[in-house]
């Protein structure tokens, strides 16, 4: 009997929890819930960021040296932040001087870029176009925006209250958001790769191209930046391995292509307007 009245008990106090978070998510427009708040979200970006920096700092490794890139990622970062879901979010962007092929937005818009995205033999982007790297940092802060760490974190301590009971179903169940932006030691530093699951990654691919799009950036370089994306293969830090990268996830793409077209050519109506 006892452990009936204790699942009854925790069974309350989720219930409790959970209506006190559930609220409308304004990039699904559906009930969601989060037990976290916008400035938690800010502040577990901000903790991520710093230790980073102090990281690069520590093992004498450069970052923002090239200010010319450094000031294009700025400006697709602005220009995608302002058409993004959470446009008060206090965006920040790095570009780390390391072989890595990848790029991360942490909770709250702080963004790292690494080098290796678009040098070396591994490089995905090209990096005279800025509209395959405004594909990749438009897929990043989508993540950000639809605020998929701390809604992670959520589902696990729910299962935590809930799994008082049952200890078994918490080691079943939370594995996907208990390393969500895991440590990698590479290059001599500590690299952070935020870990999502498949429908958090279609969800940033959906959200990402419409944003990109609106902000005047061709989306069919999303679409062209994958399909290469499918024919390498990389390391556990590179965006390869992180962002499950196959001709299933292009095709996806391509078909939500007619929608972000439209929206493409309105801003590059708008803009021929002014």
């Amino acid at each position: 009997m006892k452990i009936w009245r204790e699942l009854r008990w925790s069974v309350v106090v989720f219930l409790v929890m959970y209506s006190l978070s559930c609220s409308l998510d304004p990039v699904s427009g559906k009930k969601t819930y989060n037990w976290y708040s916008l400035s938690d979200d800010v502040r577990f970006g901000k903790q991520v960021l710093d230790t980073q920096l102090a990281d690069l700092h520590k093992q004498s490794k450069t970052y923002d040296t090239d200010t010319a890139e450094l000031a294009r990622i700025k400006e697709i970062v602005r220009r995608i932040a302002r058409v993004s879901h959470h446009p008060d979010f206090p965006y920040e962007a790095h570009l780390a001087n390391l072989p890595i092929v990848n790029a991360w937005c942490a909770p709250g818009g702080k963004i790292m870029v690494y080098t290796g995205l678009w040098d070396g033999p591994n490089a995905l982007v090209n990096k005279r176009d800025a509209n395959e790297l405004a594909a990749v940092l438009g897929h990043e802060m989508a993540h950000a925006n639809a605020r998929h760490v701390t809604k992670a974190l959520s589902r696990n301590m729910t299962l935590m209250v809930v799994g008082e009971v049952a200890t078994s179903i918490i080691g079943a169940a939370s594995v996907e958001g208990a390393d969500l932006f895991g440590q990698i030691f590479s290059q001599g530093v500590n690299v952070y790769v935020p870990s999502y699951s498949r429908k958090n990654e279609s969800q940033a691919d959906r959200i990402g191209l419409m944003y990109m799009a609106r902000a005047g950036y061709d989306p069919r370089a999303a679409v062209r930046l994958w399909e290469r994306a499918a024919q390498k293969r990389g390391d556990r830090t590179s965006i390869y391995s992180s962002h499950p990268a196959n001709g299933e996830r292009a095709k996806k793409l391509r078909e939500l292509l007619p929608a972000a077209m439209e929206a493409y050519e309105a801003t590059r109506g708008h803009k021929s307007k002014k």
